[in-house]
């Protein structure tokens, strides 16, 4: 037994300079499987009797905002002891992220967003507080929440943890594609479009926070995109 212990001396394995690296990429699959399957919609419905559809949602939301916003902050300034900018957290170049974002939303709408809207995979899947948005507080109040909560703990979750604390290491090309299989992953049961899309998207977006030297930007479009969406759906379901 102690020949196969001290065969498998991990030590040997882990250099000091590894260590942010590894807690990054620990970290990614440890917090993503937990809310993927203890902070989803469905993990809601299932557990709590009073569940409705909105709190269902805005419950996903809030476990992704402690989960991939908090959590990974307060590993960026105490474990870490680095400073949130450094990891996109900041204005950046905001005239190449405006121009970004101006250009690429328009294409996406026409290509993307529309047609996708119309398909009924992605409309029996999405909003995803569906009696909620038969008004328009309750619509209000998803995308609200949505963009507070949970596209501002997406990014800087992944363009911000992943993409900015991994590219020292590996390069900025292979850190953009390393935050993004993480996130294509956590769309599996999700619409097929969205599945696919979300490789494209982790590229895209990361490649915006690259250039921009911050997550504000693909934040805004990113965003935007899923705002659209469900307007798309909501005002063509009617």
């Amino acid at each position: 037994m102690k020949p196969l212990i001290e065969s498998l001396d991990v030590r040997r394995l882990v250099r000091v300079e590894d260590l942010k690296p590894t807690v990054i990429l620990m970290l990614a699959a440890v917090l993503l499987s937990i809310h993927r399957n203890f902070g989803s919609v469905e993990f809601a419905l299932r557990t709590f009797s009073q569940a409705q559809d909105l709190k269902a949602a805005i419950f996903m939301f809030a476990t992704a905002f402690l989960l991939l916003g908090l959590v990974p902050l307060v590993v960026i300034v105490f474990l870490f002891r680095d400073r949130a900018a450094t990891y996109g957290f900041q204005l950046g170049d905001w005239k190449l992220g405006a121009t970004f974002v101006l250009t690429l939303f328009p294409i996406i709408t026409i290509a993307l967003l529309y047609p996708a809207s119309q398909t009924h995979e992605m409309r029996a899947f999405y909003p995803l507080a569906k009696h909620a948005s038969t008004s328009i507080s309750g619509f209000l109040s998803l995308q609200i929440t949505r963009v507070v909560l949970f596209y501002t703990a997406w990014e800087f979750f992944f363009r911000g943890f992943m993409l900015f604390g991994l590219r020292s290491y590996v390069g900025d090309w292979l850190a953009i594609c390393i935050q993004m299989i993480p996130q294509c992953l956590w769309h599996i049961g999700m619409p097929t479009g969205e599945l696919l899309s979300s490789i494209a998207g982790g590229v895209l977006f990361g490649i915006m926070a690259i250039k921009t030297k911050s997550l504000l930007w693909p934040l805004v479009l990113h965003s935007l995109i899923g705002i659209s969406l469900d307007v798309f759906i909501v005002i063509t379901s009617r």
